[in-house]
């Protein structure tokens, strides 16, 4: 998964979306300069990356929110559907979004992976992307307690609810380390703050998320801190 290795940047293709042209075209050259990946710009504003462009890369989504209203977003993100939520190498994130519309919560729950406002520094944009990139959320930690509390009770994996009698938490041994590192994916940190927790490494954080998404079945840290609500005792 994306964030278990070294970042390649021939390994993925970035999407840039939006209304306005020229923001798009100065997002895809930033991308471009600061992380020497090739990106593609939707000719219109609901634009779906072509698929056989993608082959077996990973796909960064970027949509530039600039004049978008919420049904704008929206709109956007029905063109992925379930696959937000279930597709391990789609990552959908979102720029330049208005706080006035507050719909970070509906964001969070249907697969986008984080939100910058507008008006962020170059220098939070780069940290953004490679964030996101590694495979983490970038959303407050108040709102990701928030989701997750609301979730009790409905669990959804690859698109599909799932009754509570077919998941047996008991099956699934994490270590104590491994629950450890769940609490914080939980509670909103990023792997450098999990690093920073734990005392130790951020690559020992990478391989801790891998095994423990690999042992409870989810392909992201959103489903991976829903099922530890609801199942991690």
């Amino acid at each position: 998964m994306a964030g278990s290795g070294k970042f390649i940047a021939q390994n993925w293709v970035v999407y840039i979306a939006g209304q306005q042209k020229i923001k798009k075209g100065l997002l895809a050259s930033f991308m471009e300069r600061e992380f020497g990946l090739r990106c593609q710009v939707a000719d219109d504003d609901q634009g779906q990356a072509p698929e056989g462009h993608v082959g077996d890369r990973y796909l960064l989504l970027l949509r530039d929110c600039s004049d978008d209203n919420a049904d704008d977003i929206f709109r956007f993100l029905d063109i992925f559907g379930e696959r937000l939520l279930s597709d391990e190498k789609i990552f959908l994130a979102l720029v330049n979004l208005s706080p006035k519309l507050t719909i970070e919560a509906e964001l969070l729950r249907r697969g986008v992976r984080g939100v910058v406002n507008s008006d962020v520094a170059p220098t939070l944009l780069v940290r953004y992307v490679k964030a996101i990139i590694s495979g983490e959320l970038w959303f407050s930690r108040q709102l990701i307690s928030r989701c997750l509390l609301e979730s009790r009770g409905h669990f959804v994996v690859a698109g599909s609810e799932i009754p509570d009698e077919s998941v047996c938490s008991l099956s699934v041994a994490l270590s104590g380390r491994e629950k450890e590192v769940l609490t914080e994916i939980v509670q909103g940190s990023t792997n450098e703050q999990i690093a920073d927790n734990l005392c130790i490494s951020q690559h020992t954080v990478k391989s801790h998320v891998y095994r423990i998404f690999r042992k409870i079945n989810v392909p992201n840290r959103l489903q991976a801190a829903l099922w530890a609500v609801k199942y991690l005792t």
